[in-house]
């Protein structure tokens, strides 16, 4: 496969650089909206305050989950962002995505090799048509490759579809080894469909 509509390194750079800002960003605010349904914050009543050790439980339990959803965020976007790095790359330089040395990296286990390696196609190729749109948002990127929302809608579903099939794959292994994981990522699962089908939303409202 060709890099589409190449530009000369000279004159891509900056733009392109650009436009991986507006892809991370984003990816950043579907990480942050995913770590608030999965991860549970205390709401601080008027009692927490007036009795003190509740209101010392309150702040550990708060800082705990202050801890949980950066550690979670991280995570969540460290995939996304070598994936994307990928497509500058091919973008910029013509340089073809290993799978296999992003699997190895991300210490992706065999049995859910093949799986990992379908969403990072789907994602790769979902960001590098992007990256040959213009625009000045990452918005603008996606009404300027998406003719309406029922087209994103399409593939950002299907991203939705190769993403739970690595979840499952991942899900025996993990929840055996780290406690609740398998009760995280079904509700990964369960929650990333509706975040995305509200961002394409308020992309073409």
């Amino acid at each position: 496969m060709a890099p589409i509509n190449r530009l000369s390194r000279d004159a891509s750079v900056t733009s392109i650089e650009e436009k991986k800002e507006f892809i991370l960003a984003n990816e950043f605010t579907l990480a942050n909206r995913l770590a608030y349904k999965i991860l549970h914050k205390h709401p601080l009543s008027i009692w927490m305050i007036v009795i003190p050790i509740v209101f010392v439980y309150y702040f550990y339990a708060l800082n705990r989950y202050k801890a949980s959803k950066k550690d979670f965020v991280s995570n969540f976007i460290r995939s996304r962002e070598n994936i994307l790095d990928k497509a500058v790359g091919f973008t910029e330089d013509g340089q073809k995505p290993d799978y296999e040395a992003l699997a190895e990296k991300e210490n992706i286990p065999d049995f859910a090799n093949g799986a990992y390696k379908e969403w990072a196609r789907a994602l790769f190729e979902h960001f590098q048509k992007l990256l040959h749109t213009d625009g000045d948002s990452y918005a603008d990127l996606v009404r300027g490759k998406y003719e309406n929302r029922g087209q994103y809608l399409k593939v950002l579903d299907h991203l939705n579809k190769v993403e739970s099939k690595f979840y499952k794959a991942l899900r025996k292994d993990l929840q055996d080894s780290v406690e609740d994981a398998g009760g995280i990522i079904k509700a990964m699962e369960n929650s990333l469909g509706p975040i995305r089908r509200e961002e394409a939303d308020g992309i073409f409202e």
